[in-house]
């Protein structure tokens, strides 16, 4: 298995679309063989390497079937290209960057992207655990006569951090909100933090509701973000990272870019592996027709 974020290696182990191919065999079958429809572990040998045909019902798969690589319509070469670039870039990497050292057209890269977005939701490993701290915050540019918290031109986002010994944190958790109610902040808490999680929270009203039905939160003065600095940090993180790489996002996609940024971040402590963990992810998502993700908004970022 791949490890490591160096180019030059990736380059030298993904030269081809055939080395691509046998990268997907040796993952996808590790195991061996399964036929999907009867079960039958022995094969025949298909047309090229990466296909196989069940001896018992004589069913022909190949290894991109019922993946996100399935009728691919570009070289798989230049998606393990996307992949490795999204994965081991740390600060990101928009689109149209993709688009122009990959070699693709503008489209491929924004759909190709959406995709590995939608692998990097979260799963079971990261859901917050342990000592956790959780704050509202507003992503979006200066609305004029529109002060506090209004969602005219904002989207409210829900943020979440491990916290560890000696000011240290663990994961990160990121999720796009509709509002500031008491209601959508309990179901962002169950979505986000294993049950049972000591949480502490500043004293908004909204969070103040909830200590009667939730015994494990505690609520204390932000003191201005003082009281949440490692909190705080990661908020101004996320709003750099978007406005710096992508510059813009349109509110029907921003729940991706947050996967996106948390996926990176709270895979900073083994980035020899988040290449693998990416692919690992692909293989078992379901194919993505364009149909599927046919609404493309105003901005490609």
């Amino acid at each position: 298995m791949f490890k490591g974020i160096n180019q030059i290696e990736f380059s030298k182990q993904f030269h081809s679309n055939d080395a691509c191919f046998e990268y997907l065999v040796k993952h996808k079958w590790r195991k061996g063989f399964t036929c999907i429809r009867c079960g039958g572990t022995a094969w025949y040998k298909g047309r090229t390497s990466y296909h196989r045909r069940c001896k018992k019902c004589m069913y022909y798969e190949s290894v991109t079937f019922n993946t996100v690589f399935h009728d691919l319509k570009m070289p798989i070469l230049k998606a393990f290209q996307m992949m490795f670039r999204v994965a081991s870039k740390k600060k990101g990497i928009s689109t149209v960057e993709l688009r122009t050292e990959v070699g693709v057209q503008r489209k491929t890269a924004w759909f190709f992207k959406r995709k590995l977005q939608i692998a990097m939701r979260p799963g079971g490993s990261e859901i917050l655990k342990n000592k956790v701290e959780m704050d509202e915050t507003l992503i979006g540019g200066y609305s004029q006569n529109e002060p506090g918290r209004s969602l005219a031109d904002k989207q409210a986002v829900m943020i979440g951090i491990e916290k560890l010994d000696h000011e240290r944190i663990g994961n990160n958790g990121l999720k796009h909100i509709e509002g500031f109610e008491s209601d959508i902040f309990q179901q962002a808490v169950d979505e986000m933090v294993e049950k049972g999680t000591q949480i502490t929270t500043d004293d908004y009203p909204s969070w103040a509701a909830l200590k009667k039905e939730m015994p494990n939160l505690t609520t204390k003065k932000s003191q201005k973000g003082k009281g949440f600095k490692e909190l705080h940090q990661q908020m101004m993180l996320v709003k750099i990272w978007l406005r710096g790489i992508h510059h813009k996002c349109s509110p029907a996609y921003l729940k991706d870019y947050l996967n996106e940024y948390a996926f990176i971040f709270n895979h900073r402590k083994c980035r020899r592996w988040i290449f693998q963990r990416l692919l690992s992810n692909l293989m078992h998502l379901e194919p993505q027709p364009f149909a599927r993700k046919k609404k493309i908004c105003a901005c490609f970022t």
